[in-house]
């Protein structure tokens, strides 16, 4: 593993993780690799009053006929109208594999009653992915009656974007039946634990102005990008306000969303040193949590740099939703930095670092003398006429570097051979006894060493002057008592006058 800038390396794979495709248009699609997204009209012009018996009709245009569809009309209240119309598609033409199904809506103002209504068709491809058209109609029983309607208002908020961190981007639809520009706001608030269960009978005044920017592609589609960076995280209420400006009338939409400014908590768990060959180095980074919002969603993303070169295809990295432990292999000593950088669903990034030492373990010298094996500080007796054969490939070391050893051999310190094994006979210009050394390097320059005392064989030893005073004592000792014993036995016999 070799040194490269973890910045430069990490950067691309976090953004890959932000990357985030929306669209922002009335009818909500994803188009996807098996084909194009369904296409949703209604014969029906967005901010149309309705007043009497009305059939809406509308088509679906796909390859393939939709799972579900369905009708609503929504205002501030909640849902007015609904009907699910999947049974009632009809197949109208066939374009190739292009397919294209007619469905008809029956509104009765009578029992819907004044409303400034949101239409809502959904329609559930084969794919499980939906589709919306949304337009902004206005429900009239009796358009006698001066009835003052409020605008209509919906948030277009979809589960991807319910995480939030530091701004929030408010999208919605809102249109006034007297065709005037409506008067904005909105209020955020903690939510309870029902969400978006306030109700606003009358305007509030702690509520935020503001001005949209409108879509210059769809009439009524306004958005809105707040800054939130001041708020802790947690689920708030979005509400927004629309306010005919002649009558006063209002309405309003919630939306709940998860607040995340601050980054997940970073904690690495694994070894600081270890020794190279001793299997893997385990990290554990399981500990790590998001302080509100706990784990469920985190994407952990490793690195292994080797601080010790600058090589740029040596780094390791790995990504993933769990990938929570990471193992190094630990054949290669050097100093490492282990990096484990957290990601949590709304783009907050929190990033910790260890160090980890692999240590170089210095190989292990084996020593052979005609196939007998010697210890360091032993002694082998060598005639000056004779040969051995003196071996060391048994020594070993890691896997990583047993094919790499160098064997030196030194005689009195004084380097003579290269090899793990040869012939050997008595050095020249070497008089007496000598040391013998093997020393066996590796590629990193770790070394061990074994060293012998070899003796010269071909010359009698002269017996040492303790052992010869040792024997002649002896001698004299056992001369003396022969000696008193005989003295004794002479003067027992009896002698004769």
């Amino acid at each position: 593993m070799t040194r490269k800038n973890p910045g430069s390396l990490l950067s691309p794979i976090i953004a890959s993780f932000l990357i985030v495709t929306m669209m922002q248009s009335n009818s909500l699609a994803e188009d996807l690799d098996d084909g194009y997204p369904a296409i949703v009209s209604l014969d029906v012009l967005n901010g149309e009053e309705i007043s009497e018996h009305t059939i809406i009709s509308g088509n679906i245009q796909n390859e393939l006929e939709p799972i579900s569809a369905s009708f609503e009309l929504i205002d501030s209240s909640g849902t007015r109208f609904f009907v699910d119309f999947t049974d009632g598609l009809t197949l109208s033409e066939i374009n190739n594999d292009w397919k294209k199904w007619a469905f008809d809506i029956e509104i009765f103002p009578t029992s819907i009653g004044y409303c400034s209504c949101i239409s809502k068709v959904t329609v559930q491809e084969d794919n499980g992915e939906t589709i919306s058209l949304i337009t902004s109609i206005f429900i009239t029983p009796d358009p006698t009656t001066d009835f003052h309607f409020p605008p209509t208002i919906q948030i277009d908020i979809d589960s991807g974007s319910q995480w939030s961190r530091q701004t929030q981007m408010l999208n919605f639809i809102s249109m006034d039946i007297d065709s005037v520009e409506s008067g904005f706001s909105y209020m955020i608030a903690q939510s309870t634990n029902v969400k978006c269960s306030n109700e606003y009978l009358s305007f509030p005044t702690n509520s935020v102005n503001f001005t949209p920017s409108q879509n210059p592609l769809s009439v009524g589609s306004y958005s809105l990008e707040i800054d939130i960076v001041n708020l802790s995280d947690g689920w708030y209420d979005l509400s927004v306000f629309a306010k005919n400006p002649v009558n006063q009338e209002f309405s309003y939409d919630c939306k709940s969303i998860m607040v995340d400014n601050n980054p997940p908590i970073v904690v690495i768990e694994g070894p600081s040193t270890i020794s190279e060959g001793d299997g893997y180095a385990i990290f554990d980074g399981t500990s790590s949590f998001d302080e509100t919002w706990g784990i469920q969603g985190l994407t952990y993303i490793w690195s292994v740099v080797n601080i010790d070169s600058f090589s740029e295809n040596d780094t390791l990295i790995v990504a993933g939703l769990d990938e929570r432990t990471l193992s190094v292999n630990t054949m290669q000593s050097g100093n490492f930095e282990i990096t484990l950088t957290v990601l949590d669903k709304a783009g907050n990034i929190g990033t910790s670092t260890n160090s980890l030492e692999i240590q170089n373990m210095p190989p292990l010298v084996k020593l052979t003398i005609d196939g007998e094996p010697i210890e360091n500080n032993g002694q082998f007796i060598l005639s000056r006429e004779a040969t051995c054969i003196i071996d060391a490939s048994g020594s070993t070391d890691t896997p990583n570097d047993a094919g790499n050893l160098r064997y030196v051999w030194r005689v009195n310190n004084i380097p003579t051979y290269e090899g793990s094994s040869r012939e050997f006979s008595w050095p020249e210009q070497v008089e007496g006894d000598f040391i013998l050394t093997i020393e066996v390097i590796d590629d990193d320059s770790e070394s061990s060493q074994i060293s012998i005392l070899i003796k010269d064989g071909s010359t009698d030893t002269a017996m040492p002057l303790s052992i010869i005073v040792l024997i002649l004592s002896t001698i004299f000792l056992s001369y003396s008592i022969l000696n008193m014993r005989k003295q004794k036995n002479q003067s027992d016999i009896p002698k004769w006058s």
